[in-house]
């Protein structure tokens, strides 16, 4: 068995992670563990060397990068029979799944936890055929995740996404959604869904206030037509008491589940860890217990 592999993804963020590959992997080597780097060029590459950590059996690998990169990698390992343990320098726009785990998004206090870490088992979510690490969402504005581009990423990091965001309020569609869930058949209209992992999503702490990484369950939140006054009342609810958020179900829910199917009459697709997703219909499960991240000791 090998030691450490770090996989650095140049092109996220604000493209420091070359830089913080070569910080990481003199630290190891302080602390006298071995650290092989492998630089990306594509999405491919990712793949490649993930592929390298399973089929070599490293001991840890270390993703630099943000959430498309730590999905793409989750994704890569879900067939493999072993799974190396991860860890996460965030140097992403959002940094949700990071977040999510409670790993530092101070780059440089990211790389100084490496060393004084442990453990934590994490469930992970399947969309069809496809894991995710973080979310899933649908809707008018997750639609705007995929039309920001990395110009507007680099210029104004996680503003670009909520500037976006705002701009589709203005075109609110209504969306007609056939849920199965847990058994549970429902049709409701909405204008947003959003299913997470974790407490955290699109870089929003407490969105989902009891989710947990390893409590076994998916959370779903569903925000029916509204004013922006109304809106704005049941994420105010949402974010701060979830039983503040039941004195607003006409206009918005949150249900924990395990698996369920969805269905919706237009070719609409979903955003999934920040990226463009499948379309409807689609099928999700929670995958208990399927991965192992590195999170700070404190």
């Amino acid at each position: 068995m090998k030691d450490i592999i770090i996989i650095a993804n140049p092109s996220s963020g604000k493209k420091q992670a070359e830089e913080y590959a070569a910080k990481a992997q003199s630290l190891f080597e302080d602390n006298q563990r071995q650290a092989d780097v492998r630089i990306t060029e594509s999405e491919e590459d990712i793949v490649k060397y993930v592929k390298e950590a399973s089929s070599n059996k490293y001991d840890t690998m270390i993703l630099l990068g943000g959430d498309g990169t730590v999905s793409k990698a989750g994704e890569s390992l879900k067939d493999e029979e072993y799974r190396p343990k991860i860890g996460i320098i965030p140097t992403g726009t959002i940094n949700n799944i990071a977040r999510g785990l409670g790993i530092a998004t101070n780059i440089d206090q990211a790389v100084e936890d490496l060393v004084n870490c442990k453990e934590q088992i994490t469930d992970v979510g399947m969309i069809n055929d496809k894991l995710f690490l973080s979310s899933i969402s649908a809707g008018s504005i997750p639609e705007t995740v995929w039309e920001v581009s990395k110009d507007q990423k680099e210029k104004f990091g996680s503003l670009a996404y909520f500037i976006e965001g705002f701009k589709s309020l203005r075109e609110e569609e209504i969306y007609s959604i056939e849920m199965t869930i847990d058994g549970k058949e429902m049709e409701v209209d909405l204008t947003l869904l959003v299913i997470g992992l974790s407490n955290s999503v699109a870089g929003i702490p407490n969105f989902f206030n009891e989710a947990t990484y390893d409590d076994g369950y998916l959370y779903l939140f569903g925000l029916k037509k509204s004013t922006l006054g109304e809106k704005i009342s049941v994420m105010t609810s949402l974010l701060n008491d979830s039983e503040a958020l039941s004195d607003e179900q006409n206009k918005g829910f949150v249900i924990p589940f395990k698996q369920g199917s969805f269905k919706n009459d237009h070719n609409l697709n979903v955003a999934l860890d920040g990226e463009k997703g499948p379309c409807f219909p689609f099928d999700i499960k929670i995958l208990p217990a399927f991965l192992t991240f590195l999170v700070p000791e404190n």
